[in-house]
């Protein structure tokens, strides 16, 4: 298993870890039937009330948004495309040490919440 309830990760879609979003893992191994998808956004492709195995993740630069998706969707690899273009292996891969202090710095956070109040106005 990949993750682990509380750790941080990032999206591969981003050149750097100002534009790639930053999750904090909140639950694993939920099933879709105990998801309020009132208060939880399901980013799937498949049946939300039948899925199994499910990631429940917050997004630390947006308060209170959660999202759930399937554990294999977001520990899938990447072709070597992506691979190359986004420098990273899997779809939401888990921080290093350095990132994680990079993250916590306050000028990053600062930047950052600048970056999503334009990306999501």
């Amino acid at each position: 298993m990949i993750y682990k309830v509380g750790m941080l990760c990032k999206h591969f879609k981003g050149n750097n870890l100002l534009e790639k979003n930053i999750y904090r893992i909140e639950q694993i191994g939920v099933d879709g039937k105990d998801i309020n998808s009132n208060l939880i956004t399901y980013t799937g492709d498949k049946d939300l009330f039948t899925s199994k195995n499910l990631v429940v993740y917050s997004n630390i630069f947006q308060d209170n948004k959660l999202f759930v998706r399937e554990y294999e969707d977001i520990s899938k690899e990447l072709d070597e495309e992506k691979k190359n273009l986004y420098k990273q292996n899997i779809k939401v891969e888990p921080l290093n040490n350095e990132e994680i202090r990079i993250i916590n710095d306050d000028n990053f956070i600062s930047e950052k919440r600048q970056f999503v109040l334009k990306k999501y106005q």
